[in-house]
Parts: C-alpha cells; structure tokens; sequence
C-alpha cells in the first residue's frame, strides 16, 4: 500500500486517464487499489482473530494454574486429592502453554507478513497504533 499523498496522486491520474478516455484503466486501477485494501484488512482481520484466540488460551491457562494450586495446597493440608483432577489439571496447563506459544508464533509471522507490505510509514503508524492499544490493555487490567 501507499502512504495517502501516493494515493491521492494515484486517484488523480485515474481520474485524468478517465477525462482522456481511458476508462479500461480506471476500472484496472480501481479494482487493484481495491484488491490492495481488502488484502490488508483480510491480514489485519486474521491478526486480531488470533490474538483473540491467545488471549483466550491464556485465560484457560491461568484457570487450569488455578485449580492445579487450590489442588496442592489441598494435598498441602493432608485432604484427599483426586489424582485424576491432578493430573487433568497438569494436562490442561500443558495443552494451554502449547496452544499460547503456538497462537504467538503464529501471530508475530503474520504481523511480519503485513508490515513487510506496508510502507515505512504506514509500518510506524500500525505499530504506534499497536503500542497504544497495548498500554490502554495494560492500564485498563490495572485498574481492575
């Protein structure tokens, strides 16, 4: 994609082949800037859906922590612990550190796909954006 004064001058030239005559061109153009911006919405959409997904992976994750804890510390004051819940619970917190670094891993190749077609610019405003979105999270789980 372009940076918007590329863009702009790009319409102009569309719009001046259409004074000319050249309508075939336009309608070229057009449906090239218009594959170009379903594109990136379609890599950005896919982004957001995994990290959907991890932050999902990691609630079950702190979920599957918390009952492996409340568990020992059970076993801690001499009760009865199911060693199937136990062992569950184990198994649970594997599957979720798997699943999460897999979603991450996934994440951080899709994030370099998307910037790799972006210009320098756009790359720095997509990752202010991020950086912005990330602390809003932070501040938000903070004053929870």
């Amino acid at each position: 994609m372009k940076n918007l004064n590329d863009v702009l001058s790009g319409v102009d030239e569309v719009l001046n082949s259409a004074k000319h005559g050249n309508f075939e061109e336009v309608l070229t153009r057009t449906k090239s800037y218009a594959s170009k911006a379903t594109k990136k919405s379609a890599e950005r959409l896919e982004i957001s859906r995994k990290k959907i997904e991890l932050l999902d992976s990691k609630t079950k994750l702190a979920k599957a922590y918390e009952k492996y804890g409340a568990l020992q510390y059970q076993a801690h004051l001499g009760e009865e612990v199911d060693s199937d819940a136990t062992e569950g619970a184990l198994q649970e917190i594997q599957l979720q550190k798997t699943r999460a670094d897999l979603l991450e891993k996934e994440i951080a190749e899709l994030r370099r796909i998307f910037l790799e077609g972006l210009s320098k610019r756009e790359a720095r405003q997509y990752e202010k954006q991020e950086e912005k979105e990330t602390k809003e999270k932070i501040d938000s789980e903070i004053t929870e």
